[in-house]
């Protein structure tokens, strides 16, 4: 539940920044945090918490770059955590596949 009010949240944010055509630096990153927020549902939805933490994590990660984008802190954002996470994802991904 607490994934989906976030889902919202970054919707309705997204939405209206563009009704408003205030568009920001992170708002791509504000898409992709909605888009991880949603698999982090359909996963939790399917019983892979697992997988649904790493989504909800790069979620976050996404939109703290976001607001660091907005601010024109390119160069504060780290991604090697975001980068690791991706990875474990793929691998996860590969073996459910494989079962």
């Amino acid at each position: 539940m607490q994934y989906l009010s976030r889902l919202i949240i970054a919707l309705l944010f997204i939405s209206n920044a563009y009704a408003e055509g205030i568009g920001k630096g992170g708002d791509e990153f504000r898409n992709t945090a909605a888009e991880y927020q949603m698999k982090a549902e359909k996963y939790s939805g399917k019983g892979k918490s697992d997988i649904a933490a790493m989504y909800a994590r790069l979620a976050e990660i996404k939109l703290d770059a976001a607001a660091k984008a907005d601010e024109g802190e390119w160069d504060a954002i780290d991604w090697s955590e975001y980068h690791e996470i991706e990875g474990k994802i793929a691998k996860l991904k590969t073996k459910a596949d494989k079962k």
